[in-house]
């Protein structure tokens, strides 16, 4: 699935690898540009990577991503793979809820262990799609209709301004301004 989603992106792409259970690590410190050698190192860790973490811990890898700085221009994208559930679903959902200014959250539970409310929950409050794969389903049709959700046309660094009176004032509501997708 992972090597897939990495052949599957678009050049001038920035990504990361997040592996998570009991604990978490990353393939990069932070986000790389899409490039060949980016690529191959990425596949290679992909295709020797194992799910030996420990349980589900999703909540400290999102913060972590959540607090990286920002690509200027780039919207981020996050894609959440997971055959679990976890003990804080609400508090996840909630961290992506009040980081999804910044970031989509595009999830996919895999096989029957994955939770539900987890996987539909992320996607819903990230702005972003959720997918279901059972045992024996194909996974591709999933993975290229989320990334081309992902990949809509989006307005970054969006701002407003008004020239009204001055005895008129304006309230910026929401507090901040979300990338804008087709």
């Amino acid at each position: 699935t992972l090597v897939l989603f990495l052949k599957s992106l678009p050049e001038g792409s920035y990504f990361n690898i997040y592996g998570f259970g009991s604990r978490f690590e990353s393939l990069f410190s932070s986000s790389v540009l899409y490039t060949q050698d980016s690529l191959v190192k990425a596949t290679n860790h992909a295709q020797n990577l194992r799910a030996n973490l420990g349980g589900t811990e999703i909540l400290p890898p999102l913060r972590q991503i959540f607090n990286q700085p920002e690509i200027s221009g780039i919207p981020r994208q996050i894609f959440i793979l997971t055959d679990g559930a976890v003990t804080n679903t609400a508090e996840c959902i909630n961290e992506v809820g009040k980081n999804s200014h910044k970031a989509r959250c595009f999830t996919f539970g895999i096989g029957s262990g994955a939770s539900s409310a987890l996987v539909n929950g992320m996607a819903k409050a990230g702005r972003g799609t959720a997918e279901f794969v059972k045992e024996g389903e194909r996974m591709q049709p999933k993975v290229i209709r989320a990334l081309k959700h992902s990949l809509q046309p989006a307005l970054t660094d969006v701002t407003l301004s008004f020239e009204l009176p001055p005895h008129i004032n304006v309230l910026k509501a929401p507090k901040y301004l979300p990338s804008l997708f087709n």
